[in-house]
């Protein structure tokens, strides 16, 4: 086996920034690294010598390194060491200061090339741009829409659409800009544009999926659990979550997608808990689960008046079962000062 090596100044992402080929000499090839322009490979880092280590390959291609009496010596496997025997290099990384090498001979075993079928690839940047322009024009049209809905005076339409497009802009901003910044520690890269993906789909799948199961619930009077909306909200963050873990973080992706249904989940459970108590404790709450809707779109009418007045009467002993429990646990004033 011909006693060859290439050396690879890595960055802190493992990434090549340089590399050098070196072939045999005398049956062992052989080079040495420091900030030197004597050396073979010159590194700027302030942490390493002039002339602070030797990479030998022999014949047989094992690795061997030395260090030359440096300060900081050599780390190889977490392990640091300092002038002595040269050191047998199993894994092909090693540290000298704040840099990584690495080193490859012809005993490395190769991985077999890939097919290329020709085209680009499903998920190109091009797609990227086109999925964030798909989910934005969905996103916006559907804060205009639930914005003209629920503004009840026109001349106030203007400031409302205005005031929440900008707050939609600059938190979805942040969101994205965090995001981006967690990628670019971890890989090197922002990938704004796939955290941008990921937050203007999820949006607009959420807001459309629960804007259609209101009209429908509303349409043909389902009298669907007031839980429903929350639970699709959570779910549509539980994947966008997850999405944003694998693609900011080396985590694997089950443990992501652990992380992103938890959290989500753990907040609405203690959010429908709070709202459920605070509903118990308002004798003036009345539940109503049916969305408005145009006559035209109504498929199945309500319930029957027969069935509509009784439910209608208990409403006052609810009412009055609601004000004696507050009342038991939050004592009026005048009986505090009675007592």
């Amino acid at each position: 086996m011909e006693a060859v090596m290439v050396v690879e100044v890595l960055s802190g992402h493992h990434r090549v920034r340089t590399r050098y080929h070196f072939g045999a000499v005398g049956g062992e090839a052989r080079c040495t690294v420091g900030r030197s322009v004597a050396c073979d490979v010159v590194l700027d880092d302030p942490f390493v010598a002039a002339v602070h280590a030797r990479i030998s390959v022999d014949a047989e291609g094992r690795v061997t390194v030395t260090d030359l009496e440096s300060i900081n010596g050599i780390e190889i496997a977490g392990r640091r060491r300092h002038g002595g025997e040269p050191a047998e290099l199993d894994g092909g990384v090693f540290r000298v200061g704040h840099t990584r090498l690495r080193v490859r001979t012809a005993r490395e075993v190769v991985a077999p090339e890939r097919a290329d079928r020709g085209g680009s690839a499903w998920w190109s940047r091009g797609t990227e741009l086109k999925a964030l322009a798909a989910g934005s024009v969905v996103s916006i049209a559907v804060t205009v829409f639930e914005v003209w809905t629920s503004t009840t005076q026109p001349r106030e339409l203007s400031t409302a659409l205005v005031t929440t497009l900008l707050a939609l802009l600059g938190l979805t901003g942040l969101w994205i800009a965090l995001w981006a910044l967690a990628s670019r520690v971890a890989f090197g890269e922002s990938r704004w544009v796939r955290h941008a993906v990921i937050v203007a789909a999820a949006y607009a799948v959420v807001s459309v999926v629960t804007g259609l199961v209101d009209v429908v619930n509303g349409a043909l009077g389902l009298h669907l659990s007031p839980v429903v909306g929350p639970l699709l909200v959570a779910i549509a963050v539980s994947i966008a979550l997850s999405a944003h873990l694998v693609n900011a973080s080396p985590m694997r992706a089950r443990l992501a997608l652990g992380i992103g249904v938890t959290i989500p989940f753990v907040i609405l459970a203690v959010v429908l808990w709070t709202q459920a108590r605070s509903q118990n404790r308002s004798p003036s709450y009345v539940g109503d689960r049916d969305l408005v809707v145009p006559p035209a779109l109504v498929m199945r009418r309500g319930e029957s008046l027969e069935r509509f007045a009784p439910d209608l009467s208990d409403l006052r002993g609810k009412a009055d079962a609601n004000r004696a429990f507050v009342e038991r646990e939050d004592p009026s004033p005048e009986e505090d000062e009675s007592d």
